[in-house]
């Protein structure tokens, strides 16, 4: 079935057509993504699997606007990205999507909680509000007794989950996911993956997660892989 027809009646969440990312070093050309088109609907676990060098990451900085392409277009629910001002990207990346990375990214001698709530604060809210929405979500992954913790009292997959919940702080939209269960046991992984089910299944959030896990790149709804620089739907 035609892809366009297929989600013809859903909201679209993410929708990319004829992608293409070139960087150029001297006289040489490089080309990284080749003309890449895909749509996905929301509330979808998405997961993209491929090789180093296979475009995976160049991809995920261009959905979450970390890179712009050299051409293309990317709409986020209905919005167009590429052509947009820094503003407006910036806006988008602190209010409409989460990201988690593979190395957590927490501050070292913050609590669980005030990792999570620091987003709130920087953007102007009062404390004791921001403090219980991150106890809401550290409870919500399976942390309510570890409040107060710092990263260095914590195992790899707890320090994930502190992370899932920080990504969570603003009701994204969107949770782009980057190999978040790369450093972490079988166990662990599986308990984030639980997670990410309940972000999509039961919150509503679209989920898209690069991994080399290939168990896991067999797990959503939508499973995709990149091989130089060009998408495949398995």
């Amino acid at each position: 079935m035609d892809q366009e027809k297929k989600y013809s009646e859903s909201i679209i969440a993410i929708k990319v057509k004829n992608l293409k990312k070139t960087f150029f070093q001297e006289n040489l050309t490089i080309p990284i993504l080749n003309g890449i088109s895909f749509q996905i609907p929301e509330k979808q676990m998405v997961t993209l699997m491929g090789p180093s060098g296979s475009g995976k990451s160049t991809l995920l900085n261009i959905l979450s606007s970390v890179e712009r392409p050299t051409e293309g277009s990317v709409k986020i629910f209905g919005e167009e990205l590429v052509g947009a001002t820094e503003a407006k990207l910036t806006e988008y990346r602190r209010n409409r999507i989460g990201i988690v990375f593979q190395f957590f990214h927490l501050f070292p001698y913050l609590s669980a909680i005030e990792n999570v709530s620091l987003p709130l604060l920087i953007a102007g809210k009062n404390r004791k509000s921001a403090e219980q929405k991150a106890s809401d979500l550290l409870n919500l992954v399976g942390l309510g007794e570890r409040l107060h913790f710092s990263p260095k009292e914590m195992s790899g997959g707890e320090k994930q989950r502190v992370s899932i919940a920080r990504a969570m702080i603003h009701d994204p939209k969107i949770i782009f996911a980057d190999e978040p269960t790369g450093n972490l046991d079988s166990k662990s992984s599986n308990m984030i993956m639980e997670i990410f089910n309940t972000c999509s299944r039961k919150l509503g959030i679209t989920i898209f997660l690069v991994t080399h896990n290939e168990e896991i790149g067999k797990s959503g709804d939508v499973n995709y892989r990149m091989l130089d620089g060009a998408i495949i739907q398995k």
